[in-house]
């Protein structure tokens, strides 16, 4: 219940000849993750097989590629039938993807169509240039000469004047020819001056820009080369669509057979590259992987049955840390996801995910206790979740969002919240916690909850320093909840009289004892014991978010309730501004309780023993979409 999954680590031993076969069974199994073994052994080196298979996945995810970025500048989403094709033989897909004319056609249209694109790059250049030049005459298939240099720039209109005045006085009027044409802000000149003049150099302090005169398609007048670019471009632009059209229907041909071939190629990869890790001698291969306990057994019988017992394999303990293997319900994984963002649980430490899933919903439960916020609260993160992506942290934070909202709802309903108005009269006689009236409760439950939560990570915290033969600091743990627990005690009698004097006494007794046992026993983490009575009264800001929640719904209702006896365009105008005033409030309740409900469990009850720092657990595995075995 608080571990990861147990792991055991393996070691196979098979001869080499019997090693696809293992490989086979390892993959299709998809419960080892393969590690490299510590024996001094020879390994294993790139194989032709691999340098073959990465040459034919690059070709198909390449042409996968060109078919799959059609729909992305629509984002547009295509559903296609799969009929799943039998996983061929290495010879045999080698084959089928060599002869296949779709990919050649497809990567030549690609090429094509980039070409084309290059090309109406180049005619809107010239196009564009032109324009700048449209008012004046002048002709560019002219403008070449071997004794002069003759450049193009555009500036601001305002540095023109300054501009021209320089280059004849630099020039002292040599052969220097001026044509320029005013466009609004801008200026374009055509400066034709003696090779021996830096034209750039004289230019520079006006922040000029040169133009391009090199193009293929600057030839003629500005009218001419306007004209024809125009005509040019849509030509091009039809062939672009009609080379679109064909790769629109190849996808619609090819594309599912293209991710046949891809994924089985990666099956194959994965165990081609696979043979890396293993270590061998002349004759025998080793391998070596961590396994989920509770499937070693069927690994084994799987294993011997099929190389019938002519291979050798045994679990057996080593110094290394086990990967981490979390196994809970899917509507559950995002907490998985949360306390994996914040830090994945080691295999070897107590797995707080099922108190981080209890307490979670009931402190934003509580900070929030709305009835309508709840309602509101499962709209929108319903509508986040549509929007998001599955494996993303918003649509796993608005999953926690959703399970949370019908925490706010329940809680709402016991504290008789509903937009800050009372309804439970209306169809119960349960009149629910009274935030103003029962405060004082309230602030005794939060301070509960913290305690059991701080106690109950000081007792994680001994178990796991007291497993990794930390045996003082797990002792320390032991006194910290000693403190932690007399001095609650201790407090609630001496400050507030909820205890007999006797019992007061002695619980102040047992605390101080408990400091002093904490201190010498932490060493260097001493300074720790500061934040054991802090962390617990931490847990006042639940009551405290809580109220300021149901205080300002109060004020809400108190001034912007709407009502049809001042009249429809009051009750409107006042409608608006109630919901838009709630709506706001709404925003600033969830951001609180999502941030300190997250906060209480990372900070003030992790602390105490989380280490984290896991690693993921990621077995030899494939998975089949396109394919069957």
């Amino acid at each position: 219940m608080f571990r990861t999954e147990p792991m055991a680590k393996i070691r196979l031993i098979c001869l080499q000849s019997d090693l696809e076969h293992v490989i086979e069974i390892f993959h299709k199994s998809g419960v080892v993750e393969l590690r490299k073994s510590k024996l001094e052994l020879k390994e294993e080196q790139q194989s032709e097989l691999s340098n073959k298979l990465n040459e034919l996945l690059v070709k198909v995810e390449g042409a996968v590629s060109i078919l799959s970025f059609l729909d992305k500048k629509k984002n547009k989403k295509e559903n296609f039938s799969i009929n799943k094709i039998k996983h061929m033989s290495l010879s045999e897909l080698s084959k089928k993807i060599t002869t296949d004319q779709s990919i050649a056609e497809i990567y030549s249209l690609s090429q094509k169509e980039k070409d084309i694109e290059d090309e109406i790059k180049l005619l809107n250049y010239a196009k564009e240039t032109a324009q700048k030049f449209f008012n004046i005459k002048v002709n560019f298939s002219k403008l070449k000469s071997d004794i002069l240099s003759i450049k193009a720039f555009e500036l601001e209109t305002k540095n023109f004047k300054k501009a021209s005045k320089k280059l004849k006085k630099e020039t002292k009027n040599k052969e220097v020819e001026i044509l320029s044409c005013k466009n609004g802000k801008k200026t374009s000149l055509i400066v034709a001056a003696p090779k021996t003049i830096s034209i750039d150099d004289l230019l520079k302090e006006f922040d000029a820009v040169e133009l391009d005169l090199s193009s293929k398609y600057l030839s003629g007048t500005p009218v001419q080369i306007i004209n024809y670019s125009k005509k040019q471009i849509n030509t091009l632009t039809n062939t672009i669509s009609s080379i679109k059209q064909r790769l629109t229907l190849i996808k619609k041909h090819s594309l599912v057979k293209l991710m046949s071939y891809k994924e089985m190629l990666s099956i194959e990869l994965s165990r081609a590259n696979a043979s890396l890790i293993f270590k061998k001698t002349d004759s025998t291969a080793v391998i070596e992987g961590w396994i989920p306990k509770k499937k070693e057994q069927l690994l084994k019988t799987q294993v011997e049955k099929t190389l019938k017992n002519n291979v050798f394999i045994e679990s057996f303990k080593d110094d290394e840390l086990a990967p981490t293997l979390i196994n809970h319900p899917k509507f559950l994984r995002s907490f998985d996801y949360m306390i994996e963002f914040f830090s994945l649980p080691r295999s070897d430490e107590i797995n707080p995910s099922l108190i981080f899933i209890i307490s979670f919903p009931i402190f934003y439960g509580l900070m929030i206790s709305d009835v309508g916020y709840g309602i509101m609260s499962l709209i929108l993160s319903t509508i986040i979740k549509k929007k998001t992506d599955p494996n993303g942290l918003m649509y796993n934070t608005a999953t926690l969002w959703q399970l949370n909202s019908i925490s706010a709802m329940f809680f709402g309903f016991l504290s008789n919240q509903y937009l800050g108005m009372p309804f439970n009269q209306y169809f119960t006689s349960f009149q629910g916690i009274n935030w103003f009236s029962d405060i004082s409760y309230i602030a005794v439950i939060s301070i509960v909850f913290g305690l059991i939560q701080v106690l109950l990570g000081l007792v994680f915290g001994f178990i796991n320093e007291y497993h990794h033969h930390k045996k003082k600091l797990a002792f320390a743990k032991l006194t910290s909840f000693s403190l932690v627990l007399f001095g609650t005690f201790a407090i609630a009698g001496g400050l507030f009289g909820a205890l007999p004097y006797n019992i007061t006494l002695i619980s102040t007794v047992v605390a101080i004892i408990s400091l002093i046992a904490t201190l010498v026993l932490s060493g260097e983490r001493a300074l720790e014991v500061i934040d054991l009575i802090s962390h617990t009264l931490s847990y006042m800001r639940i009551m405290g978010f809580g109220l300021a929640s149901v205080i300002i719904a109060f004020l809400i209702d108190f001034a912007f309730t709407p009502k049809l006896s001042d009249g429809v365009v009051v009750f409107i105008i006042y409608l608006v501004i109630f919901l838009l005033l709630h709506v706001l409030n709404m925003i600033v309740s969830i951001f609180e309780g999502l941030v300190q409900g997250l906060r209480l469990n990372f900070v003030e009850f992790f602390t105490k023993f989380y280490e984290g720092g896991g690693i993921k657990f990621k077995p030899f595995s494939y998975k089949r979409v396109y394919t069957k075995e």
